[in-house]
């Protein structure tokens, strides 16, 4: 990351210079500890952003303090773009899929 001073008067740059293509780009968040089946979760998240293509990413979280602020209860759980979907089971790739 990169810190760049503004001088007063001036607007600061966009924080984000990508494109806007990236717009409609999924990210599934697995959210556990580091379990068997939370591992198991992931694999089958992996499996089913690899079928839709490259439009899905995963991300793999097992900071407890990241995982209680976002209110899980029960482990392994997924967010899609942020919005908790599944929590306290495993889901399948179908089921994932079915989610995108």
């Amino acid at each position: 990351m990169e810190i760049v001073e503004v001088p007063e008067g001036e607007e600061a740059p966009a924080a984000c210079e990508c494109d806007s293509s990236g717009a409609d780009a999924v990210v599934l968040t697995v959210l556990g500890p580091g379990c068997k089946r939370c591992h198991q979760l992931n694999d089958n998240a992996q499996a089913a952003a690899s079928k839709a293509g490259g439009a899905v990413s995963v991300e793999y979280v097992t900071d407890p303090v990241a995982i209680a602020e976002a209110g899980i209860m029960a482990t392994p759980a997924l967010l899609v773009n942020g919005k908790v979907v599944s929590q306290g089971k495993v889901l399948a790739q179908s089921e994932i899929e079915e989610l995108l």
